[in-house]
């Protein structure tokens, strides 16, 4: 290990024969239900059966290719996990500034080992060789050319030019691997999104947008309500392409206290969401995206030439909010603070909650320079990491696409305690980890083990 301290199918329905009394003939019943049975152990099985183990039921819909998998998938585990140590570690609790981490937000690894770390505090992009040496920092916070604001995604693109997303000027930079500022593009309501949501970089240099084209005059009823997200593909030049589809969006109550009508008579809007309510999530793939929602043990691709093509579902039991579950989780959150007048406020707040029937399944998807999508499971009670509020997720379900284009499930790789993924291909998975004891943020390169 280095570390650096300091610098759809069809099915026939065959007939029985019968006698003239209408009495069945049991040989010719046998051999149909001896061929029934061995049909479904070749394509499938109906509605309301289970196929084998890891074996998906397979439906076509209007070129949509969707793959239901058994819940017993969730029990397999995966024939690769992660050596016990991290290759590299970049981050010390003490020492030079470079290597000391507030919020890193995105990070990813060049095609000759190189790391960049994009960095939200201060807004930089931090660029360290393959052993995990500093070598240079791009851009710096500001809103000049070149500069960031609020960074949140970065990419390595050929030749190894850096795509930076800046979300609060939403403005995309070209960087080349020495830090010169080639190109910018400012996007303004692309494809009528009101506020990009999510950006990924996409296939080709291009990239990927999702986000809501209803205006906040849209939803002037307030309270709970949850946005629809179009998915717009970006071209490598930055024109804005067709919408691929829509996809749920994030969940929010909104509560606006008001002295008037009109953008002048609002004193304040505030914004909340649980962690139990809807929230999409996305991550680019080689052809477009992925997408996922937190309600649904599914993800689905967005493939930028076809739109919505591939949907992938876990028919997993669900795991009810059992009062026992919801008691332990108060408890936790007082437990957080000593402040009695805030404990009081987090009381009255119980007795106002409802909570769902069963616990939302999904918290993030990943996918990684392989082609593998990875799932990440909901482990009550959510831990946040400090830098940057990841979820610290440790099971995570991995499907890999075969040369035909079915997807099948490899099981679950299992992550160290408090990491969160930035980017993986074949080799590795670089993450973001808090340290358990020191509470200190690192970014670890690890590889992957048989």
């Amino acid at each position: 290990m280095t570390n650096h301290p300091a610098p759809s199918e069809e099915f026939a329905v065959v007939p029985l024969s019968s006698g003239p009394e209408g009495e069945v003939d049991l040989r010719v019943a046998s051999h149909v239900l001896a061929l029934t049975l061995l049909l479904g152990l070749l394509v499938g099985c109906g509605e309301g059966d289970r196929p084998l183990l890891g074996e998906p039921l397979v439906h076509d819909s209007a070129g949509v290719i969707i793959q239901e998998f058994p819940g017993a998938v969730l029990d397999e585990v995966a024939p690769f996990q992660l050596k016990a140590e991290p290759a590299v570690r970049i981050g010390a609790v003490e020492g030079a500034a470079e290597y000391q981490w507030t919020r890193p937000v995105a990070g990813v690894r060049f095609p000759d080992g190189r790391f960049a770390i994009l960095e939200a505090i201060p807004a930089e992009l931090r660029i360290f060789d393959a052993e995990g040496t500093f070598v240079r920092r791009i851009g710096r916070p500001g809103g000049g050319p070149g500069e960031f604001q609020a960074p949140s995604g970065v990419a390595v693109l050929p030749g190894d030019t850096l795509l930076v997303w800046d979300s609060q000027p939403q403005r995309l930079s070209w960087f080349s691997s020495g830090g010169a500022l080639e190109r910018e593009r400012s996007l303004r309501e692309p494809g009528r999104i009101q506020t990009i949501r999510r950006l990924t970089p996409g296939p080709g240099g291009g990239a990927v947008l999702l986000g809501p084209t209803a205006s906040m005059e849209d939803l002037e009823n307030r309270g709970r309500v949850r946005e629809n997200w179009s998915v717009i593909a970006l071209t490598p030049e930055g024109e804005v392409g067709a919408s691929m589809g829509t996809v749920p969006g994030s969940e929010r109550e909104i509560r606006v206290q008001r002295s008037g009508p009109g953008e002048d008579g609002i004193i304040s809007i505030d914004v909340l969401g649980r962690s139990w309510w809807g929230e999409g999530f996305a991550w680019p793939t080689g052809r477009g995206v992925w997408t996922a929602d937190r309600l649904q043990l599914e993800v689905r691709r967005f493939d930028v030439e076809r739109g919505l093509d591939r949907v992938l579902r876990v028919r997993a039991p669900d795991r009810p909010f059992t009062r026992a579950l919801i008691d332990s989780l108060h408890a936790l959150e007082l437990a957080a603070t000593e402040d009695p007048q805030f404990r009081q406020r987090l009381r009255n707040d119980f007795q106002l909650r409802e909570y769902p029937q069963g616990v939302p399944p999904v918290e993030a998807i990943f996918s990684d320079a392989a082609g593998r999508v990875w799932i990440g499971l909901t482990e009550l009670p959510l831990v946040r990491l400090s830098p940057r509020g990841f979820p610290g997720i440790r099971g995570w379900m991995v499907f890999e696409e075969d040369p035909e284009g079915a997807f099948r499930p490899l099981g679950k790789v299992t992550l160290p305690p408090l990491s969160h993924p930035l980017w993986g291909d074949g080799e590795g998975i670089l993450l973001v980890r808090n340290d358990e004891v020191l509470g200190v943020g690192y970014v670890e390169w690890y590889r992957f083990q048989e």
